[in-house]
């Protein structure tokens, strides 16, 4: 075999291995984009969840707030009362 042929022959297998290579990594980087994106999507639902709950705690504070506001009226109109029924 001629020394030409063995270079070639080196050649040739070098650029398989590197194909092998660059293939497999390749593959590790798809698979680790795609567990990515898999994580990037159960972050995005854990995020929906997290804005649903706090609309759902907004509607209650608001609910809350306003009874609460109300039963500081009706203390104030008994409170306001009770002189008069004092007086009379």
């Amino acid at each position: 075999m001629s020394r030409l042929q063995q270079a070639s022959d080196r050649l040739n297998a070098a650029l398989e291995r590197l194909e092998m290579v660059a293939e497999s990594t390749i593959a590790d980087k798809s698979q680790q984009a795609d567990s990515d994106n898999q994580e990037v999507e159960e972050l995005r639902a854990q995020l929906a969840a997290m804005r649903a709950d706090y609309d759902r705690l907004t509607e209650a504070t608001e609910t809350v707030s306003a009874r609460l506001d109300g039963a500081v009226d009706q203390l104030k109109f008994v409170l306001s009362e009770d002189p008069v029924k004092k007086q009379a």
